[in-house]
């Protein structure tokens, strides 16, 4: 957590952070578990843990948009919506396209550079989250005034030389919109349920165990006798998330968080869990 500048996990030799998601990186296929030789013949498993919209429901945490909660609550397509607005636009975008727009703008992303129809989005993306854009000034005015921005969690970020520019926007707005939300999603939440899912496997007394964490997501290598056992801790947690989160943090945890699971006999080859 020491190398990155917003506290979320990195890692080297190899960087087990950076691999693509779901089942586009074959290599993926190698990682199986320590048990695939058991002595009864049965397999062991990989089991991963992925936040659903872990940085958008936090920038709904902590802005307190009424929009974006909304959507969260009722598992409203974001990602459709946003196929939809382009599309409307001018150009045809299919809802997997379009997810490399749809929280773009919460990292200070913008439609410079972009197509007409893309830049049309990321306008329309602060008239639609007004409490968002709301937030982002707010975090500006912090930064100026104090220097720094602070989170729930008590972490701050240092911005020394940030100035007001003629727009009246700061100097590295991009980092000031983008850090407390990376920050708090994955600098802190995420370890905090890593320690939980630790410590009811050890009080289980069970052999899986922990073997990666990617960014929002968890992986566990899973004894052939406990994916029950594994499957029954992680809806734990789930269903515990708010008080985990709230134990550790001063924070009402009013936008629901939740982790969806997926398992295989390899890191590629996983399916939902129903």
């Amino acid at each position: 957590q020491h190398r990155t500048a917003t506290g979320r996990f990195s890692g080297a030799d190899p960087n087990m952070q950076n691999m693509p998601r779901g089942g586009t990186f074959p290599v993926k296929k190698v990682f199986v578990s320590r048990w695939n030789c058991d002595k009864f013949g049965m397999k062991g498993k990989i089991l991963e843990a992925d936040f659903a919209q872990l940085e958008f429901r936090v920038a709904a945490l902590l802005s307190q948009d009424k929009v974006a909660m909304k959507e969260v609550s009722t598992g409203f397509d974001v990602h459709s919506y946003t196929a939809k607005i382009i599309s409307e636009a001018g150009q045809p975008t299919t809802r997997q396209e379009a997810k490399a727009h749809t929280f773009a703008p919460l990292y200070g992303a913008t439609g410079f550079g972009r197509t007409k129809a893309e830049a049309e989005y990321y306008t329309h993306f602060m008239d639609k989250y007004k409490g968002i854009a709301k937030w982002h000034k707010k975090l500006g005015d912090e930064a100026i005034n104090l220097g720094r921005v602070k989170i729930p969690s008590g972490r701050q970020y240092a911005f020394p030389d940030v100035e007001r520019r003629a727009s009246g926007a700061p100097t590295h707005f991009t980092m000031i919109k983008n850090y407390p939300v990376q920050g708090f999603a994955t600098g802190d939440i995420v370890p905090i349920v890593l320690l939980e899912i630790e410590k009811l496997l050890k009080i289980d007394n069970l052999k899986s165990m922990l073997v990666n964490s990617v960014h929002d997501s968890v992986v566990l290598d899973v004894h052939p006798a406990e994916v029950d056992k594994v499957l029954n801790i992680i809806r734990q947690v789930n269903k515990n998330l708010k008080i985990i989160i709230e134990s550790h943090y001063d924070i009402d945890v009013n936008v629901p968080m939740l982790l969806e699971s997926k398992i295989g006999d390899n890191w590629l080859d996983v399916r939902d869990v129903q």
